[in-house]
């Protein structure tokens, strides 16, 4: 049998774009389908006519958005509801921010959908709670079904000023959406429905070879600010830690001589002419064309990467970027937290990969604590970075952190220091934002078939590069993940 995610292609394809995004990232074989012809079938908003008998007759589905009329069985339809957040913790997501209208449904599932959010529970009575994700059998088959939008939320836009993470006591300006949560969700769900199938879920790992996480560390250069800028250059190669640079215009230009500070084991990207993001096309093109421009007038070896000014982010800044020959981008105000991708744009894959960020700053910590008149310890700035070292490699996910020369630049001996002491004796690649980027768009390109059979097992038949390495999932749970399966194609040096 082959093993191959179907993502059904309504009249309306650009809903299941996030559900691409998802697979993408996750390297798992699958394609665009209008018939009943792959062993696991994803859906948003609009399901086939022949769903009925794709399930009966052994098929398992995941289906998103959906509306009780686009079910082919009958349900315990509640109605919709506009909700800020839905529970997700059964799913590895915990408390995600959708922001969303739901179709919400009674019955066996998982997660809590609360009709009555930021409410007081009296009496210990918990009313209009329901399940976020429901599962029903048919025939040989079943599905999981939502009313939550999971693909369209992971490609909406928006950001605004909120807690990061939710019960920290940080606030930045980012996506109003919990992409990296959804998209936590969305996996999970994807390897249950291989599980309910009695099949492995197969994907091609993360990272080369068999390291648990990446580390990226990032300064956006909004000023040089004296010797900061060469403080984080010094102390971080002392450290070992390469640091990826991204210089604003704007802002360096009175000491542009002391960009040449930077030492040449770094990278270097750029950070837009304006410290702004604009509305079209042109105007964001100019914007960073004009900083390209300026950074090779001064011969310092520019990059392809580019982060947007204020972590700002809209289709036409990408489309600008495409057309500047810019390869990635990276803006916490449209992911946060998660590993890469390529954004879609109305069904279109667009061409420059987004790698999400923590969207913490030792900049932002020190000015919202001035705004809250309190005082601001710098062991917080070291420890807020060593605790997210510690989550996102717990959860196998990238850690990229960040912040900027002005007050970082006179943290940076010690925290550089403790971060290097964070990351010994963890199986984590330190890496360059632009090493991270090339390492990704390869895997991208790998191309692969997989098949199951009784007697031989999994069997893949590609040509994967040396470091790339195929995962198995077994039972449904991807932390359970593993190697080692046979490989028929030749290895690629």
């Amino acid at each position: 049998m082959r093993l191959e995610t179907g993502i059904y292609k309504s009249n309306y394809p650009e809903q299941a774009d996030g559900w691409r995004i998802l697979c993408e990232q996750e390297k798992t074989p699958f394609r665009l389908t209008d018939r009943p012809d792959c062993t696991v079938l994803l859906c948003e908003g609009h399901t086939p006519e022949w769903l009925t008998d794709y399930l009966e007759e052994g098929g398992v589905a995941v289906l998103s958005g959906v509306r009780p009329e686009d079910l082919p069985f009958p349900t315990d339809y509640i109605g919709p509801a506009s909700l800020e957040s839905a529970d997700l913790t059964e799913l590895g997501a915990g408390k995600t921010r959708i922001q969303s209208l739901v179709q919400v449904y009674d019955g066996a599932g998982v997660g809590m959908l609360c009709l009555h959010e930021k409410r007081k529970i009296k009496g210990g009575r918990h009313p209009d709670e329901y399940p976020a994700v429901l599962w029903q059998e048919a025939g040989k088959g079943g599905c999981w079904y939502t009313g939550i939008p999971f693909s369209e939320l992971v490609c909406a836009l928006g950001d605004t000023l909120r807690q990061t993470p939710e019960d920290s006591d940080y606030s930045e300006r980012i996506t109003a959406v919990d992409k990296h949560l959804l998209l936590r969700a969305m996996r999970r769900l994807l390897a249950q429905a291989y599980a309910k199938r009695g099949l492995p879920y197969i994907y091609l790992h993360y990272y080369p070879e068999d390291y648990r996480s990446v580390f990226v560390f990032r300064v956006d250069v909004d000023g040089v600010y004296g010797d900061c800028l060469e403080q984080i250059s010094a102390a971080a190669k002392e450290a070992g830690i390469r640091v990826s640079f991204y210089i604003n215009q704007a802002l360096c230009q009175e000491e542009s001589s002391r960009l040449r500070a930077i030492d040449s084991v770094h990278d270097i990207g750029c950070h837009a002419r304006e410290h702004n993001l604009f509305t079209t096309e042109p105007e964001n093109y100019s914007n960073i064309h004009d900083c390209r421009v300026w950074l090779k007038g001064l011969g310092l070896p520019l990059g392809t990467g580019f982060v947007a000014p204020r972590g700002m982010w809209n289709f036409a800044l990408n489309r600008a970027l495409w057309r500047e020959g810019i390869s990635y981008t990276s803006d916490f105000g449209y992911c946060v937290y998660d590993l890469p991708f390529y954004p879609y744009e109305h069904g279109r894959r667009m061409e420059v990969k987004q790698i999400p960020v923590d969207p913490f700053s030792a900049e932002r910590a020190y000015a919202k604590a001035k705004e809250e008149m309190v005082s601001l310890p710098d062991e917080y700035i070291s420890e807020r970075f060593r605790k997210a070292v510690r989550r996102q490699y717990a959860l196998g996910m990238p850690v990229i952190l960040y912040s900027h020369p002005q007050c970082f630049g006179r943290l940076a001996g010690k925290v550089f220091v403790q971060l290097a002491e964070e990351l010994e004796g963890k199986n984590i690649w330190r890496a360059t934002m632009e090493e991270f980027h090339s390492w990704w768009t390869g895997r991208d390109h790998v191309e692969y078939s997989a098949f199951w059979s009784e007697a031989a097992g999994i069997v893949v038949d590609g040509i994967l590069p040396e470091k790339v390495r195929v995962k198995v999932v077994r039972g449904g749970e991807i932390g359970d993940a593993d190697g080692g399966i046979k490989v028929e194609g030749k290895a690629q040096p």
